[in-house]
């Protein structure tokens, strides 16, 4: 038997060989607060577990930068910030609320999914032209040798920038459920007839109009997304090499794909061996639970039985609410006196609600502490996915009332468990529809049911979304690239794909025999009919 000292050794030697700490970047285009918190969420998961983990930011939408640095604990933070011409497009709105306010009044169809998105693009491919053009950030990562990078394919700037640095160890995140533009160039199916697209405002039950419309829809959003990968495609090659590959070849070429969907959530879907879901990674249920309100919001949940809180999330303001809906919200408040309801309103002007003194308005909220109270009652939320993740761990019902993008997705993927109300915009106008939507989540007992058994599923889930994040990526910073789990299915066309090449041989098979067969069966009976014909007219005669 060895020594202790030497059993003491091997132990701390093994303990120390088995952790090698990977070099990662994660890449995290600045432009909207939940995209960042979802990426710098895995930079923080990943830096925790004692990885070198760079945060790489460039500046896409200028009044987002500050909210947009999504890391607590990751401390190599490079930000790149907006250049001239991006700058010169947001003047006079850096924060794009003009453009942002113009979705409380739109609805995407497919007759205008691909012009709502566009002055987004525009964005997108300006801001990736003058971040590629930075020569001293890229000598700064080239010089960190990074084993692994991580970045989200809403965007195809990033995944030309790692290929010039010569990372082979690629992993796509995404903060939505799944993109729908980078599906067909990955080879995973989406089923348009039960699955909703990412943009649908349909559940998976769909009339034959509202299947056609998921699909369109998806192709339209589609198309300007891919319109934004062309030019960002044309901007890295330009300035980091005339022959990085084509954005289509990049896509299908990373190993792992994360996307922020939970099976036991999300409608169910097929997807490929290398997609990782890790829904729920932005909850932390020790640190939600370990939150504490200050005395102020303490004596607000006091002062009555019941508590809601309205918060339509950060990119669109509740202070930009179209007039008509704002009253009709408030006129079911005031037939609801014994409701304390808590609105993130991001203006002081509230004028308009002076006769009501069960509403306590404010700028910010502690939305996770909030939503740990007991004391709070129900939750009214647009239905971001942050958000919808969040309430579907707190156990806490809510009425979604999307107002844009995959937010009405969200809305009828929760509701199917029966735990929320799905609230269309356009019902605010209506009181009576609203203040009875206020009523059932919050009197109800079903719902709160519901709520409660959706949470304890997905806390006691058979795997960490953590771990998931942890493990897949030293796996692949370890053993990878993995060029094999690259579908070969995706190379076939459509003829292919769905076996009509072999139905159509076996249709002319089919066909060919049949036209035999009939020519054959005519023949007999014309030698029949003349054999026997024949004979009749003979005795006539």
């Amino acid at each position: 038997m060895l020594p202790p000292k030497i059993i003491f050794f091997f132990s701390i030697f093994s303990i120390f060989h088995s952790v090698h700490a990977l070099n990662i970047l994660v890449y995290s285009p600045a432009f909207a607060g939940s995209h960042s918190n979802f990426l710098g969420k895995l930079a923080d998961t990943l830096t925790e577990k004692g990885h070198n983990v760079t945060y790489l930011m460039p500046v896409v939408m200028v009044g987002k930068r500050d909210e947009c640095i999504g890391v607590n604990l990751t401390k190599d933070v490079v930000i790149v910030e907006a250049g001239e011409k991006t700058r010169e497009q947001q003047k006079g709105d850096v924060t794009n609320d003009g453009n942002l306010q113009a979705y409380w009044h739109a609805h995407m169809t497919s007759s205008n999914a691909r012009e709502l998105g566009k002055w987004f693009n525009e964005a997108l491919i300006s801001s990736c032209k003058h971040f590629h053009q930075q020569k001293d950030v890229f000598n700064q990562m080239k010089s960190k040798n990074f084993d692994v990078a991580i970045l989200e394919p809403i965007s195809v700037c990033g995944l030309g920038y790692v290929k010039a640095l010569g990372i082979e160890k690629v992993i796509l995140a995404s903060s939505f459920v799944f993109f729908d533009a980078i599906l067909p160039y990955i080879g995973e199916p989406l089923d348009f007839s039960s699955v909703p697209g990412a943009f649908c405002s349909s559940g998976e039950k769909m009339t034959m109009s509202e299947r056609y419309e998921n699909w369109l829809v998806t192709k339209e959003m589609n198309a300007g997304q891919e319109y934004t990968f062309e030019g960002e495609m044309a901007a890295y090659r330009k300035y980091s090499g005339e022959n990085l590959p084509d954005w289509r070849e990049l896509l299908p070429a990373a190993s792992l794909f994360f996307v922020n969907s939970n099976p036991f959530l999300d409608f169910p879907r097929q997807v490929l061996q290398k997609t990782i879901p890790i829904g729920g990674i932005s909850i932390n249920s020790e640190w939600i639970k370990a939150q504490k309100l200050t005395s102020d919001w303490e004596k607000i949940l006091e002062k009555r039985p019941h508590n809601m809180l309205i918060s339509f999330g950060s990119m669109i303001k509740s202070s930009h609410m179209p007039e008509k809906w704002r009253n009709g919200l408030l006129q079911a408040i005031r037939q609801m006196p014994d409701v304390t309801f808590i609105w993130k309103f991001e203006s002081d002007d509230v004028s308009f609600a002076k006769d009501t003194p069960n509403i306590n308005f404010s700028k910010w909220v502690p939305q996770t502490a909030l939503l740990n109270d007991p004391r709070l009652t129900a939750f009214v939320s647009h239905g971001g996915l942050g958000s919808t993740m969040e309430i579907a761990y707190s156990g806490k019902p809510s009425i979604l009332i999307p107002i844009f993008a995959d937010q009405i997705r969200n809305a009828n993927m929760l509701a199917r468990h029966n735990g929320v109300i799905h609230l269309k915009k356009d019902y605010m106008e209506d009181v009576k529809a609203t203040k009875k939507a206020f009523e059932d989540i919050l009197f109800d007992e079903k719902y709160k049911k519901n709520a409660e058994k959706l949470a304890d599923i997905l806390r006691s889930q058979p795997y960490s979304p953590k771990d998931n994040v942890i493990k897949y990526t030293e796996f692949l910073g370890e053993h990878g690239p993995f060029p094999f789990m690259d579908p070969y299915g995706r190379h076939l066309n459509y003829f292919q794909r769905n076996f009509l090449d072999i139905y159509t041989i076996w249709g002319i098979i089919y066909f060919s025999a049949a036209i035999v067969i009939l020519f054959s069966l005519t023949r007999i009976y014309c030698m029949v009919r003349s054999l026997f014909g024949g004979k009749t007219t003979e005795k006539i005669e």
